[in-house]
């Protein structure tokens, strides 16, 4: 009887044991498993925590050359990548702030391009009652005053218009070829030649203006081809560049512009364009047919 007892303690301690081991590898493979886990990250963390710390020290002295030599990780491999996706978002997005610049002192209006119907101004006085779009009048007022202190004394004669002075002045213009016999016809066509009809003159956007000097008056009572012949016309198509404004309508460009030699007549583009048209004899037309 004790016999059988001291078995069945065996038999019940040697089940207990087996029981035991039995579960000890679950436990030791999913340890393992954390342990390799972090055995695999800790190492990525470092490096790019590292490759972080290098970054902003070679920032701050170029002497520094330990990161180009580095052989990247795959965590290192993510970080050009970011940089290289914010460069275009960067770049896209500066013509969008320019380009109604641009658009303001590039914009054509001839006989063919009418002045859009949502264009909009502020304007700012230039010279007595004479106004321009607040993007040119100081670059005038800055000519004007360069222009006085070479000797000339420049004045104004035209400036901003309005779409009805336009259709006035035009149509005074077409009246003034009947009285000289032409049809109604051929007086609008030759007229267009010298008055913008409305919402095709330039100074509906104003940013062109007409001066001749006052010496000019003294000879004339009307704006003629003769004014060329003064020497503040050398000066102004000499230095109108540099404030910014071109001589809008050249004496060889009739056909392109579709307006008759105006010496009179300057248009601000602004001073890199400005300097690019007239170094090179162009007009506005040819310019932004070259800048597409």
């Amino acid at each position: 009887m004790i016999f059988r007892k001291i078995l069945l303690l065996t038999l019940l301690t040697a089940l207990i044991l087996s029981t035991g081991c039995s579960k000890e590898p679950t436990v030791s493979e999913s340890s393992s498993e954390s342990s390799f886990a972090s055995i695999i990250i800790t190492p990525e963390k470092s490096e790019v925590s590292s490759e972080s710390s290098s970054s902003e020290t070679s920032s701050d002295s170029s002497e520094h050359s330990s990161v180009p030599e580095k052989t990247p990780s795959s965590g290192e491999s993510s970080v050009p990548s970011i940089t290289t996706s914010s460069t275009p978002e960067t770049s896209s997005s500066a013509p969008e702030e320019t380009f109604p610049k641009d658009y303001r002192t590039l914009i054509l209006v001839n006989p063919w391009n009418h002045i859009p119907e949502d264009y909009t101004l502020e304007l700012e006085t230039v010279q007595g009652n004479y106004k321009m779009d607040i993007k040119a009048a100081e670059s005038a007022r800055n000519l004007l005053e360069a222009a006085a202190e070479a000797g000339f004394n420049m004045q104004l004669c035209s400036a901003y218009r309005t779409i009805e002075r336009s259709a006035y002045l035009y149509e005074r213009k077409v009246n003034q070829y009947i009285g000289y016999g032409y049809s109604e016809e051929d007086a609008k066509v030759e007229a267009a030649r010298w008055v913008a009809p409305p919402g095709t003159s330039e100074h509906h956007t104003g940013l062109a203006m007409d001066l001749v000097s006052a010496e000019y008056w003294g000879y004339y009572s009307d704006l003629e081809h003769a004014y060329e012949e003064f020497d503040s016309f050398e000066w102004m198509y000499e230095h109108c560049a540099e404030f910014g404004f071109i001589l809008r309508y050249p004496k060889d460009k009739q056909d392109i512009t579709g307006i008759t030699y105006e010496p009179w007549h300057y248009r601000y583009v602004g001073v890199e364009a400005a300097e690019y048209i007239m170094e090179n004899g162009l007009c506005l037309e040819e310019y932004l047919e070259e800048i597409k």
